[in-house]
């Protein structure tokens, strides 16, 4: 976790660097004398403690510079002057620290951006794996010649005829000659094979029962000792999805 505090007074910035490091001694502190700092190119930060009243560019100026910038940053304001805040809602900051301060309610408000810090880091983890599993493509050799197919669009695979006939999402379907092992493999962890003939993608499973799951308009059969370890991961997948 990076806090940075940006305030031209030296006495405020190691003041607040203080109360952060009792709040919790693993985060790095990086401080500011002045807004047009921020705008440099390195800088990285989780939270940003921002002075409003600054020489130059002030606090909400370099916020709007950021955000126009797509920063995702956690800003806290600090402010002496409470009417100020009011223009916080414009730049999306997460709460507010007045001075003179009162070290109970700068430690409340540092704890729940940190919290609010951390969920966004667990949502852009979830939204960078959805986004790699996504994008991730099989080539297959068909009759027609080789076709580069994304496993987002896959709904199932089934074994057919000694092949592979893919399901996908639009009602086509691809055949070729392949080890569903092989698939399996590549598929990863939005995938499971609840049957010997059948791999199926979680996230087109309409419902499921003791003996079969319906996949896109398809009832398709769970092997036998299967059903346990398919509605582990399935809710294992949907907690995963929805961030529960």
């Amino acid at each position: 976790m990076r806090i940075a505090i940006c305030d031209d007074e030296r006495t405020i910035r190691e003041y607040l660097e203080d109360l952060v490091l009792t709040v919790d001694s693993s985060i790095t502190v990086i401080q500011y004398e002045e807004g047009s700092k921020l705008l440099e190119e390195d800088f990285n930060a989780d939270i940003l403690l921002l002075d409003i009243q600054m020489p130059g560019i002030d606090g909400m100026e370099a916020a709007k510079a950021l955000r126009s910038r797509g920063s995702k940053v956690i800003i806290v304001f600090v402010t002496a002057i409470e009417e100020y805040v009011f223009d916080a809602f414009d730049v999306g900051a997460a709460g507010y620290i007045v001075k003179p301060f009162d070290d109970s309610r700068v430690r409340d408000v540092l704890l729940s951006a940190i919290r609010v810090a951390k969920e966004q880091r667990r949502i852009d983890s979830l939204l960078s794996e959805q986004l790699k599993h996504s994008n991730r493509t099989i080539l297959v050799k068909t009759d027609s010649g080789n076709i580069n197919i994304s496993l987002s669009d896959v709904a199932y695979a089934e074994v057919f005829d000694r092949k592979i006939v893919l399901h996908l999402k639009d009602k086509s379907t691809i055949s070729y000659y392949g080890r569903m092992s092989s698939l399996e493999n590549i598929a990863g962890s939005d995938f499971f094979r609840i049957h010997r003939s059948y791999l199926v993608n979680l996230i087109f499973i309409k419902s499921y029962d003791s003996k079969n799951v319906v996949v896109l308009s398809d009832s398709i059969p769970i092997a036998r000792g299967k059903y346990h370890d398919f509605v582990k991961v399935y809710l294992e997948f949907y907690t995963r999805r929805e961030g529960l």
